[in-house]
């Protein structure tokens, strides 16, 4: 339902982004009714941030031409605007938020072998590099977060690779959450030769991971990765690289999440095939709220995988949320202590830089 129908060859391109303009961006701070001020408990959020965070969205697009357009009345424009609503808002209390919309490859390019899944991943690769340099122009001297889901996360492991591991950029990036998309454990090494595994809670100028599953489930078949020598593809099951997002460690004892999180609650779109192939956008409205009595545990088992379990992860076993693996959950998952760590960092990076 969602295989291209040409090959990438003889597919005209949808126009390039200029970062430069605004309407390039899905999210900034001069865009009014962002993920800025968005909030489920109506926090007070200050205007005047001390960092920004650099987020990278998932895939929205499950069309069948190989890249996305950045057109604002789509489909995949206003599950764009859900991410950000449920991943980016998670760092509105420490940061000003970017976030470049840029010519995504569609869904199927992950599963697709003849090549042209590579290519459409390179394309959209490259908008959102251009708009990382532009992203760096805007923000001074600001120190900056990377955050990341999915697809966005492939692109995000790349970017810091290329141009800021081994630069003076890595000592600015306080930390990478590079969410949701498996980065091979052999891997890390040749990625990231300079910036380190962040280890602890307070560490900072690291990268952290995370994909989240049912306990004693895994990720199953193939798809594409990078690493320095281009693009490659790759076992989902193989070990990864992971971090607990509740302890901030590689350890793998079972952490309770009771009074370290909170869950996030996003009501927005129809995560059925139907819902997710639909032509024009839903126009409902998109609310966020916290749920209640959300305790579970998680560890990172052998995989490097994040397992969670508990009464109150049963609510996610159905199809919508990919019968074990709770990919589309990832963040929202872990959205409050995600939120409390990215104000940890920072706070432990300005002390640092006194």
């Amino acid at each position: 339902m969602i295989k291209p129908t040409m090959r990438f060859e003889d597919f005209i391109p949808p126009s390039k982004p200029d970062y430069k303009n605004l309407d390039s961006w899905a999210a900034h701070p001069l865009h009014e009714n962002g993920p800025d001020q968005l909030t489920p408990n109506n926090e007070f959020i200050n205007n005047s941030k001390d960092a920004a965070v650099f987020y990278i969205h998932p895939t929205g697009y499950f069309g069948k031409t190989w890249n996305a357009t950045i057109d604002r009345d789509t489909p995949h424009f206003e599950r764009t605007m859900g991410m950000l609503a449920g991943q980016a808002s998670a760092f509105n209390l420490s940061c000003d938020i970017y976030a470049p919309e840029y010519r995504q490859a569609t869904f199927f390019s992950f599963y697709d072998e003849t090549g042209d899944g590579q290519k459409a991943l390179a394309r959209a690769y490259q908008d959102v590099e251009n708009a990382f340099f532009e992203f760096l122009k805007m923000i001074g001297n600001k120190p900056f977060f990377i955050a990341s889901h999915s697809q966005g996360t492939l692109h995000g492991q790349q970017l810091i690779s290329k141009h800021i591991d081994r630069t003076s950029l890595s000592k600015r990036m306080i930390a990478a959450y590079l969410i949701g998309y498996p980065i091979l454990r052999e891997d890390v090494k040749d990625l990231f030769k300079e910036i380190k595994v962040c280890k602890s809670p307070k560490q900072v100028n690291c990268v952290i991971a995370w994909c989240t599953v049912d306990e004693k489930k895994n990720l199953e078949g193939e798809s594409w990765t990078w690493d320095s020598s281009g693009w490659k593809r790759f076992r989902r099951n193989d070990n990864l690289f992971g971090t607990n997002p509740i302890s901030w460690t590689t350890g793998r004892d079972w952490i309770s999440t009771e009074k370290k999180n909170s869950v996030l609650n996003l009501d927005i779109w129809d995560q059925s095939l139907k819902g997710l192939t639909r032509k024009t956008p839903s126009g409902e409205t998109i609310n966020i709220s916290l749920f209640e009595d959300s305790d579970f545990e998680v560890r990172l088992n052998k995989k490097g995988l994040a397992e969670v379990k508990g009464k109150f992860i049963k609510r996610f076993d159905s199809v919508e949320f990919g019968l074990g693996n709770l990919h589309v959950v990832d963040y929202s998952l872990f959205w409050g202590s995600i939120r409390e760590n990215v104000k940890l960092r920072l706070n432990e990076y300005m002390k640092e830089s006194d």
